[in-house]
């Protein structure tokens, strides 16, 4: 059976194109916040538990309690709310300490999840810990965050340029009968 030059420049086309986007990922633009807003608690706020106090976010965790989902459907900034200039940090308000820049997954939560207690709290010390949505300080610089879009695999494309290949040649077949 021939397979004519058009098909395998087709399916070759396509494989090239799905391997170029192999690595590729979509985002879209969602919102920003800044970690100094009225609605992040303070370290301090009374209104929690004094040995424990407020959860402490990584800042694709605030994102996903601002914007919805989960964390790892996002992805966040530290620039603006273009896609081309993501740079996958984020500002954290560091209790006792002031913002701070770190990656937008940094975890520095003292026991897994909470600041510790206030009378404990040492600069440099374990007890002192980094929220992206939780504040001390006046960090008023804004971190913008992107939803990631699913791409398609690279061999989803192949298949698709393939299958249309096989369709052209099926017709011209038809047609030549």
């Amino acid at each position: 059976m021939l397979i004519s030059r058009f098909t395998k420049t087709l399916v070759g086309a396509a494989l090239f194109v799905g391997m170029s986007f192999a690595n590729a990922a979509s985002y879209t633009f969602v919102g920003s916040w800044s970690v100094y807003n009225d609605d992040a608690p303070y370290w301090s706020d009374s209104a929690f538990d004094a040995t424990n106090g407020p959860l402490a976010y990584t800042a694709q965790e605030a994102a996903a309690l601002l914007f919805g989902g989960s964390a790892s459907d996002y992805v966040i900034s530290t620039i603006d709310a273009s896609a081309a200039n993501i740079d996958f940090q984020a500002w954290y308000d560091v209790i006792g300490y002031g913002g701070a820049v770190f990656a937008q997954d940094y975890n520095n939560k003292y026991n897994g999840a909470y600041y510790g207690p206030v009378d404990s709290f040492v600069l440099g010390d374990i007890h002192s810990a980094a929220s992206a949505f939780v504040r001390d300080n006046n960090v008023t610089n804004l971190n913008y965050a992107f939803r990631v879009n699913a791409v398609p695999e690279p061999e989803t494309y192949g298949l698709l340029m393939a299958g249309l290949g096989a369709i052209v040649l099926v017709r011209r077949r038809k047609t030549t009968a």
